[in-house]
């Protein structure tokens, strides 16, 4: 069983095993990352999810959607930097559609969920260049679970 903290922690070890992205940039939900290291970075949130009973009862299919968003330092109309950083996620996370076979997964998928989004630095005047732009992505992962021997079906 996967779970939410799993596939988090799974997407988390394959973008830092990106020769772009240095471990300690890539965080759990920390956008404190983004005042300090070393641009790019990524922002793995926790997911939503839906489930559904697509057989026997006791099978669970979950479908996860977590927000990894992929920010990068700002330096005016050049997107290449950050137009790469994205690219080498999706890259990343297709090559490894169980994400690297972690128990349970049977495919994820990648998808921008996004247009450039832009962060500017506390107290900066707001009609000056953002600090950051990134891209927010979604990971859909599907989840089989079996209950059989459990519960109603023990």
């Amino acid at each position: 069983m996967a779970g939410d903290a799993t596939i988090q922690a799974a997407i988390q070890d394959l973008i830092q095993a990106h020769a772009s992205f240095a471990d300690a940039d890539v965080t759990l939900g920390d956008y404190r990352v983004l005042g300090r290291g070393s641009s790019p970075y990524a922002v793995i949130r926790p997911g939503s999810f839906r489930s559904s009973r697509p057989g026997d009862w006791s099978q669970v299919q979950f479908i996860w959607e977590h927000p990894v968003e992929v920010w990068a330092r700002f330096t005016g109309d050049d997107y290449s930097t950050i137009t790469t950083a994205r690219q080498a996620v999706v890259d990343q996370l297709d090559a490894y559609p169980t994400l690297n076979s972690t128990s349970g997964i049977s495919l994820s998928t990648v998808r921008t969920s996004s247009e450039a989004l832009y962060l500017w630095n506390r107290g900066q005047a707001r009609d000056a260049l953002p600090a950051f732009v990134g891209f927010r992505l979604t990971v859909e992962t599907v989840e089989e679970r079996l209950y059989a021997g459990s519960g109603e079906f023990s």
